[in-house]
């Protein structure tokens, strides 16, 4: 399963936007932004605002086996 950093690795890769950009749009240091995906230490809030300033939306959801989605 893929987990969130790599869909916003993904995302950064789709929108061109470098990890240096991202951390500037963010209002971060580069250095910071990069420890975080080594780590892989990232608050959702923290997702939420980098996922914003690569100009998308973040949708998280609980699927059911059912397929219902929480």
């Amino acid at each position: 399963m893929i987990n969130l950093t790599e869909k916003l690795k993904i995302a950064m890769i789709k929108q061109n936007v470098t990890q240096s950009e991202l951390a500037a749009r963010s209002g971060q240091s580069q250095g910071n932004l990069a420890n975080k995906f080594s780590r892989n230490d990232f608050k959702l809030s923290e997702y939420q605002r980098l996922v914003e300033a690569l100009g998308c939306t973040l949708d998280i959801a609980i699927v059911l086996p059912n397929g219902e989605r929480i």
